[in-house]
């Protein structure tokens, strides 16, 4: 064979078949990054539906018994086979019951308040219950066997057994605390600092909790969408666990929600924290 027939018979990629190429490339690339925005709106949108289902059931449930879930006293008598679910632990309440005081799970001891006189119940166990009793009247589906031990208050988390979970295996709590982020100086001021300060702007109510593990980003859109866009403001908040409790990370630059400087008052999306949570307030 001649220099000149093997210089012929030898192949190699063109300009154009590169600049395809490179082409092609580049719109997988940009269509598997559109593929994760996509999923990131639905899922935001997910947990958005889910916040607004929740609170229709519960306004819902309290509007048929005059009660709230997991407190209600008289489940046993009107809610078919409540009877049937764990006693909240008290001798003296029919099992399946709450105590009837009004608060899922009693005084939030946790955030300073003090334990009432009437609060029979213990509060693991309203907790526990408040699914079950929402599920079995009617207004959520699924089913919640009531278990007090799968609750974890402290963990701000709960088993999927016992609790509905968000889209992200994060397990929603529903209870009368005083976990509501607040800035207790003004809308455009510093925040305060330590938990006694987080929570005296205003204090306990029954809120329900998106449950964990949402990634920054997205949590910061559903608050935009459900709200203000403020995680210190409005009836959507960050919850007090994620900035000075056991979900707030070391150092601060990874937290979910900026305490100092010009993060203040936002949601601290360059951190990329993949745990977060809020809170609604009904």
């Amino acid at each position: 064979m001649s220099h000149i027939e093997k210089k012929q018979s030898e192949s190699g990629f063109t300009l154009i078949e590169i600049a395809i190429v490179v082409v092609i490339i580049g719109l997988l690339l940009g269509g598997i990054l559109k593929g994760q925005e996509l999923i990131r709106n639905a899922r935001a949108h997910n947990i958005a539906d889910q916040g607004s289902s929740v609170k229709a059931a519960v306004l819902g449930f309290q509007d048929r018994y005059r009660a709230m879930p997991g407190d209600y006293s008289a489940a046993d008598q009107n809610i078919v086979n409540a009877d049937s679910l764990p006693n909240c632990g008290s001798t003296d309440i029919t099992d399946g019951n709450g105590d009837g005081n009004g608060r899922i799970g009693g005084a939030d001891t946790t955030s300073g308040e003090t334990a009432a006189a009437n609060d029979d119940c213990t509060r693991a166990n309203e907790l526990a219950l408040s699914w079950a009793h929402l599920s079995m009247a009617g207004f959520l589906s699924g089913t919640y066997d009531g278990d007090a031990t799968n609750v974890s208050e402290t963990n701000f988390h709960c088993q999927p057994d016992t609790c509905l979970t968000n889209a992200f295996t994060g397990g929603l709590l529903l209870m009368n605390t005083a976990q509501q982020y607040s800035n207790t100086t003004d809308d455009q001021g510093a925040e305060a600092t330590g938990a006694a300060g987080d929570v005296a702007e205003d204090g306990s109510s029954n809120q329900s909790t998106t449950g964990r593990y949402i990634p920054v980003e997205i949590i910061a859109e559903l608050d935009r969408k459900v709200d203000d866009g403020n995680p210190a403001r409005g009836g959507f908040r960050i919850a007090d666990f994620f900035v000075t409790g056991a979900g707030a990370t070391d150092g601060g630059t990874s937290n979910c929600f900026g305490e100092t400087g010009g993060l203040v008052d936002h949601w601290n999306i360059k951190g990329q924290n993949v745990d977060c949570a809020a809170i609604y307030r009904f």
